[in-house]
């Protein structure tokens, strides 16, 4: 099995709350397939609704209270950052993301300057250290390894330094309805205790085309002649 298909089983993994062993995993190769496996290991329900729905109000019963809000006030089109002031942002998420389960909700980031500044002073870090290596006789791979290491040590040291300041919302996901699209896909099994198969499905399908990039395939694509993955 190909990293490719290593990733997405992984995927099914987190996002299910359910083990797919290696023996398993290594004749699921279609979407159909997979979906079938799935739907074995998870309970049924002839309940048909919206998983992002089901998402949002899930998401909802934690940030209100948390929040002290209105649930008027937390609608799918509401920005976050209306909701969670900056002085605040990285307590309150912090505190959500404990209540609601690891890699719930995306992360905060950066703030897009400081990671270009942050990329090249990395990027100027390896330019000098491997041309000074490289005047200091050391040979051109030599010193372009040299230089990769520095880079490296100053990148994961402005990572670590300026972690304080993640306190933007990232890109794609700075609304309300964007947190319940994001944890329907990567964790659904977080809120979802029931399933159809019509619901698996779906989720499949969009951890498919979220890990891939891939979106066209039918249930019955094969993952490696079909859909060339590896």
């Amino acid at each position: 099995m190909g990293l490719d298909l290593v990733e997405l089983v992984i995927r099914f993994e987190d996002a299910f709350g359910v083990a797919i062993p290696d023996k398993v995993a290594a004749d699921l190769v279609t979407p159909r397939k997979v979906t079938d496996y799935v739907s074995s290991q998870l309970l049924e329900s002839r309940k048909r609704s919206c998983l992002t729905q089901q998402a949002f109000y899930f998401i909802r019963g934690k940030f209100v209270p948390a929040l002290s809000i209105s649930r008027r006030d937390f609608k799918p089109d509401t920005r976050l950052e209306d909701l969670v002031p900056s002085d605040r942002r990285r307590e309150v998420w912090a505190r959500m993301t404990s209540e609601i389960g690891p890699s719930a909700i995306p992360d905060l980031a950066r703030a897009s300057w400081l990671v270009s500044f942050l990329s090249a002073v990395t990027l100027a870090t390896l330019v000098f250290v491997a041309g000074y290596a490289l005047k200091d006789s050391a040979g051109g791979s030599i010193s372009f390894f040299i230089g990769l290491c520095a880079a490296f040590l100053v990148g994961y040291g402005g990572a670590l330094v300026t972690r304080p300041w993640k306190q933007n919302f990232r890109r794609g996901y700075r609304r309300v309805g964007d947190l319940a699209t994001y944890i329907s896909v990567h964790r659904p099994h977080y809120f979802k205790k029931e399933w159809t198969r019509e619901h698996v499905a779906q989720v499949v399908r969009e951890i498919i085309v979220d890990e891939t990039g891939v979106n066209d395939f039918t249930e019955d694509s094969d993952f490696i002649k079909d859909m060339h993955l590896d």
